[in-house]
């Protein structure tokens, strides 16, 4: 049966249309898979979100790779060096601790296991979407 706006919007109010609504996605693998992500990984929300926490992750760690890399190259000679240096020791294994923190929530064991299952996941919600829409 089709309904004009006007009988929707006098029969179902929009709080009951909400409702509904919440109700109806909350019986989704998708809002599951969201809720899963988003109670296991700090800083994402969804798998979208956990992708690009990802990816930020990676970058992170290239950049103090490389700039751990040229301190090496360069004598420390100062003690405002030598700070800068334990600094980035720190981030270094602060970064580190993410990483394997990543790995142990998601048991994985490299960045390109969890960017495989990041897809594997973004593939599971496509398909849901299109089995939904149909």
């Amino acid at each position: 049966m089709i309904f004009t706006k006007r009988e929707i919007d006098e029969h179902y109010p929009l709080s009951e249309r909400l409702r509904l609504e919440k109700a109806k996605s909350q019986n989704s693998v998708i809002y599951w898979i969201n809720e899963l992500v988003r109670s296991q990984v700090r800083g994402a929300e969804d798998v979208t979100s956990l992708i690009e926490v990802t990816k930020d992750l990676v970058t992170q760690v290239e950049a103090l790779y490389a700039e751990k890399e040229n301190s090496i190259s360069i004598p420390v000679s100062d003690q405002s060096n030598s700070v800068e240096v334990v600094l980035l020791e720190e981030q270094l294994s602060d970064l580190y601790a993410e990483k394997e923190q990543l790995f142990a929530k998601t048991k994985t064991n490299s960045m390109e296991e969890v960017i495989a299952l990041i897809q594997g996941m973004e593939e599971q919600l496509n398909s849901m979407y299109s089995e939904y829409e149909t």
